[in-house]
């Protein structure tokens, strides 16, 4: 099964800061539970929902009851709401009616998958900015 995204993607481990993401999850992101608060934490909840879309089509993101209401799971709802404190009001509200329009079923590579990514790279310019990241040494 091949991914289905576009060029320069994280995903595809090929984003426009990619060398730089790896570091930053390599340093800050722990194995498990959640990361320092700020961007590591912003980090880990954007790189959690791009994994669930990409790896899973968001079927651990949205809930569908007997009903046949839609709802967001509770877990991914805290890691949204965390990144509106984190990144600027125009783009978290791309990304939030973006994924509205998931609920029914991805569609890989259209609709806006691409906030992602954007988002991404707004977080990794400010975890540079902060100097949040140990230089490497080498050996």
């Amino acid at each position: 099964m091949s991914k289905v995204t576009y060029k320069g993607s994280y995903w595809d481990q090929d984003g426009e800061y990619q060398a730089d993401y790896d570091k930053a999850w390599e340093q800050l992101i722990p194995a498990q539970g959640e990361a320092e608060d700020g961007w590591p934490e912003a980090l880990r909840a954007i790189s959690r929902i791009g994994y669930d879309y990409y790896n899973n089509g968001f079927c651990n993101l949205w809930n569908t009851w007997e009903g046949g209401e839609t709802t967001m799971s509770s877990f991914y709802k805290n890691l949204v709401e965390y990144l509106g404190e984190h990144i600027p009001h125009a783009i978290y509200n791309e990304f939030k009616g973006w994924l509205w329009t998931t609920r029914t079923g991805c569609r890989w590579g259209t609709g806006g998958d691409d906030v992602i990514d954007r988002i991404i790279s707004y977080i990794i310019l400010n975890i540079k900015h902060e100097n949040l990241l140990e230089p490497c040494h080498a050996k």
